[in-house]
């Protein structure tokens, strides 16, 4: 049975084959009228504006509204984000042209290897990629799809998920302005394992800066989050902290990542220049390998553990941009 893992909002008939189901006509019809809906309601909410799309869908998440001309706390200033992003935070978003940004920054030594794929994917592609890899979409969040096994997965199947992929607008379906100009790419991971074959541990290195004050950092540690999904805050000496609502965390502290103080290190390098970044790296016994750089986690709807947590997050960085000229060119010419 092929293992399903997270992507985005693929086709009925590509889920139901990668869960195992038969895709004749009545079994699908209730799928089908779910999907319908869903699409019906997506389409009315794409004619909303983006400043009231997002104050919607806060108030729907907190019951609140969030104040988005001067924000006050983290989720407010994130929120903010999406409306006023800073240019540079398309490229550094584009899961492809990252790549030349942290090879600049800190060297080639963090990043997963490629395997080259055709624009869209091809049978030839299908045919020489390796027994196992992780195949990914640049432009959004949730376009992965983990392959231990390519038996289980046809070449049918593949294509017709990433042309999903491609044909999908995340800024649409995010209201997330600096996705909109990220052009849609297919993109082919080597897949990463751990000493026990499973898929490591995401550390996520929330990375805050005020004027005049030193860098402060908070960690996340995302635990089986293709089969059982809870996260752990730490702070950066590495003691377990309240952050979110106690039933996405396990409670359990476990030992500190021999590579963690590299890691975080590598972190306010990649950070550096922003009041907030998250970065994303894996940490392995013997090597560090980069995940994204990420401004709108969440897109502001985290569940704080309380008021205060959101607010006291907030208060650690300015939403204001603090560096105007990076002295950064992408792999497409464009300087920032």
């Amino acid at each position: 049975m092929a293992e399903l893992h997270v992507f985005s909002s693929a086709s009925q008939d590509v889920k139901a084959e990668m869960q195992g189901f038969e895709t004749d006509k009545k079994q699908l019809l209730p799928r089908k009228r779910q999907t319908l809906l869903r699409l019906m309601k997506r389409s009315f909410s794409r004619w909303i504006p983006d400043r009231l799309y997002i104050a919607h869908r806060y108030q729907n998440h907190f019951g609140v509204r969030p104040n988005l001309v001067n924000p006050e706390t983290f989720n407010e200033k994130i929120c903010y984000r999406r409306l006023h992003p800073e240019p540079i935070f398309s490229p550094l978003s584009d899961k492809l042209l990252v790549r030349d940004y942290v090879r600049q920054k800190i060297g080639n030594d963090t990043l997963l290897p490629l395997y080259p794929i055709s624009q869209p994917f091809t049978r030839h592609d299908y045919d020489r990629l390796p027994n196992s890899f992780v195949l990914k979409a640049n432009h959004g969040s949730g376009y992965n799809l983990v392959v231990r096994d390519k038996a289980d997965y046809s070449y049918e199947l593949m294509r017709r998920l990433s042309d999903h992929w491609l044909a999908s607008n995340f800024y649409r379906d995010s209201r997330e302005l600096h996705y909109r100009t990220i052009t849609p790419r297919l993109m082919c991971e080597k897949l990463l394992l751990d000493e026990n074959g499973k898929i490591p541990k995401d550390y996520k290195f929330y990375c805050f800066r005020a004027e005049g004050q030193a860098p402060k950092v908070f960690i996340e540690v995302t635990h089986d989050r293709f089969t059982d999904f809870h996260v752990d805050y730490y702070d950066q000496d590495w003691n377990l902290v309240d952050v979110v609502n106690e039933r996405f965390n396990t409670g359990c502290p476990i030992e500190k990542p021999a590579q963690l103080d590299r890691a975080m290190k590598l972190a306010l390098k990649l950070s550096e220049g922003f009041g907030f970044a998250r970065v994303d790296f894996y940490l392995m016994r013997d090597a560090i390998y980069f995940g994204e750089i990420t401004f709108t986690p969440t897109g502001g709807m985290k569940n704080f553990r309380s008021a205060a947590h959101d607010r006291a997050w907030g208060e650690l960085f300015d939403h204001r941009p603090m560096t105007r000229d990076f002295g950064y060119e992408d792999m497409e010419g464009n300087r920032y």
